[in-house]
């Protein structure tokens, strides 16, 4: 039995799309030799998986060692747009541990992480479906061939009605957006 105040829809938009990917931050342990996620003390599986729109337009920013020194991926929350999504039904305290494993293991703080904005986005069956971005918005970065190819196996995972092209039309169309 799920208690549903412990609850809450992660919704991913970027590298944690692929399952894999996002395993590592429940599991512990490193992507295809990446940087090295902590083990969750409650290292439970996803409950739950759903397809996810966010109503905003994912882009590409920063510079990320971990991947080739190039983009990744945030929301841009200045304005409506569209993102594909997977929301992973997980508890809160999972939550917050993925919330420092994606800021180097702090506490996100506003202005000093890169994902300093835990948003709620909307609620499904009760629970609050949560998103993480960054407060403002960074300049644009194009990301790299190994980033971009996680997107595409991710968004392929998850969404078996686009096709191949219309995956590398919706990557391609990122930071022409903004």
């Amino acid at each position: 039995m799920m208690d549903r105040e412990k609850m809450v829809w992660y919704a991913v938009y970027g590298s944690n799309l692929l399952y894999e990917r996002f395993m590592c931050y429940i599991k512990g342990g490193s992507f295809r030799g990446g940087r090295e996620a902590k083990l969750c003390t409650d290292s439970t599986p996803p409950r739950a998986r759903l397809l996810y729109e966010l109503p905003y337009d994912m882009y590409f920013g920063k510079s990320s060692g971990t991947w080739e020194g190039k983009g990744v991926s945030f929301l841009d929350v200045t304005r409506p747009g569209k993102a594909y999504s997977v929301a992973y039904l997980i508890t809160r305290e999972q939550f917050e541990h993925i919330c420092r494993e994606e800021n180097g293991g702090h506490k996100p703080e506003i202005g000093l992480t890169w994902y300093d904005l835990a948003l709620k986005v909307g609620e499904f069956d009760g629970i609050p479906v949560m998103t993480l971005t960054n407060s403002g918005k960074f300049p644009p970065n194009d990301p790299g061939p190994k980033y971009l190819e996680v997107l595409r196996l991710g968004l392929l995972e998850n969404y078996p009605y686009l096709t191949a092209e219309e995956v590398m039309e919706y990557l391609a169309s990122r930071n022409k957006r903004r």
